[in-house]
């Protein structure tokens, strides 16, 4: 009898000790894996020049699913992808990628989407690439918020946790170093997920370098500038405005899109509310090319004059330059950008190292490109970047591309100069 009572305790023990380990991690799914041959082919594709983006790993792409804690504290399922490096003879990084904006639900795993690209790139040169997709994309619940730090960040930590547990089952080993980095918003979500890392200070997760690239950081300052002015993406102001209500109701209404003038206080719910399968073009097709002009007068006159006014107060708070980062930073940005003011980046650079911050760099890619344009040199920038810490462990000199790439990359950057100039196509989509 006694023999059956420690029995069935050791079960229960084992039972809440593996509990414990599988506390975020809902569910993993290998969904496809690229041999070295199928990257060379996709590579010859998209026209990606080998000595650029070597090919070095195969890659297992997986599908997770993980819990993570939402803006009103309460667990909600989060989504994102894990681009693993198949058969390393020694333990590699995390390359973390914050994708940009997106307001439809549903995402799939496709080797045309360009951001996801970023990741497999990453993977087949050496990282293990992890893409969470933020609260309400991908095939998370609830809504998406935007451009909110604490949440955007949650995304990136709670799906480090679940990646944690996931790597136990799928036999992997990282080597402790931890890179932060993405696109348009995902500059703005990779940069709050340094900050809430380094202040949560989890010795599993410490962030070696971050590289915020073309990001909304001063979304009160030079930012909000772009919502009185003809403006490529007016979607930006009405979806800060319903999800900051979400996040804090800024405004005492039971209705935000009271707040809207007519047609778009009736229009707008078709984008934001429910299963939400259209798209920002779509949105930005029936918006009024200069942003403020889609909101009420008085909503207006609160934001220009009222400095106590809580939409102001929360945007404040959602800022990314009034914060001390212990890991070294490089911001990229281009300074043809029409979308995201470079100067978003350069009042990061000027805050910070007027309160002493030495090991920050601030990287204009182009004075020419525009915010699509400007993309793909941004990346190779902070790939070229993470690089040298991950091979030397420090990178004192702050450098990114090394001599041949740059060369190479120069005599592309020229030709897509040249294109944009004659075209003004800002093509793809970040």
């Amino acid at each position: 009898m006694k023999r059956i009572v420690l029995l069935c305790l050791s079960l229960v023990f084992i039972t809440n000790l593996h509990a414990a380990d599988e506390q975020y991690l809902i569910s993993y799914k290998l969904v496809k894996t690229h041999t070295k041959e199928t990257l060379r082919a996709l590579w010859k594709k998209n026209k990606l020049p080998r000595a650029i983006v070597p090919v070095n790993y195969e890659v297992d792409i997986y599908e997770v699913l993980y819990n993570a804690k939402f803006v009103d504290g309460t667990m909600r399922k989060a989504s994102g992808i894990y681009y693993v490096a198949k058969n390393p003879k020694h333990p590699l990084p995390y390359f973390m990628f914050g994708h940009g904006t997106e307001i439809h639900k549903g995402r799939k795993i496709s080797d045309d989407d360009a951001q996801q690209g970023i990741c497999l790139g990453a993977a087949t040169n050496g990282y293990n690439s992890v893409y969470p997709d933020y609260f309400g994309i991908g095939t998370g619940d609830g809504n998406h918020i935007y451009q909110h730090a604490e949440s955007e960040a949650n995304a990136f930590i709670y799906m480090l946790y679940a990646i944690d547990e996931m790597n136990k089952k799928i036999g992997v080993k990282t080597n402790g170093q931890l890179f932060l980095t993405g696109y348009s918003q995902g500059g703005h979500a990779s940069f709050a997920a340094h900050k809430y890392l380094e202040k949560l200070n989890d010795s599993r997760f410490q962030v070696t370098a971050s590289s915020p690239m073309s990001g909304a950081y001063d979304m009160n300052g030079d930012q909000a500038k772009f919502m009185f002015q003809e403006y490529p993406r007016p979607f930006y102001l009405p979806y800060l405005l319903v999800s900051y209500q979400e996040a804090y109701k800024v405004i005492e209404t039971d209705n935000i899109y009271s707040i809207f003038k007519a047609p778009y206080d009736s229009i707008l719910p078709f984008y934001f509310e429910g299963e939400r399968t259209h798209g920002l073009w779509d949105l930005n097709r029936i918006l009024p090319k200069v942003p403020k002009e889609a909101v009420k007068d008085s909503f207006i006159n609160m934001f220009l004059n009222d400095p106590n006014f809580t939409f102001n107060e929360r945007l404040q708070e959602n800022n990314l330059y009034d914060w001390m980062p212990k890991a070294p930073v490089q911001l990229c940005y281009c300074q043809g950008d029409r979308e995201v003011s470079y100067k978003n980046s350069e009042k990061v650079y000027e805050d910070m190292t007027k309160r002493g911050k030495k090991n920050i760099k601030l990287n204009n890619l182009s004075p020419k490109l525009d915010h699509n344009t400007c993309a793909l040199f941004a990346v190779m920038a902070t790939v070229g970047y993470f690089d040298r810490f991950k091979k030397h462990g420090e990178n004192p000199k702050m450098k990114d591309v090394p001599g041949f790439k740059k060369f190479l990359l120069s005599i592309v950057r020229k030709q897509e100069e040249k294109k944009y100039l004659e075209t003004k196509s800002d093509h793809a989509y970040y």
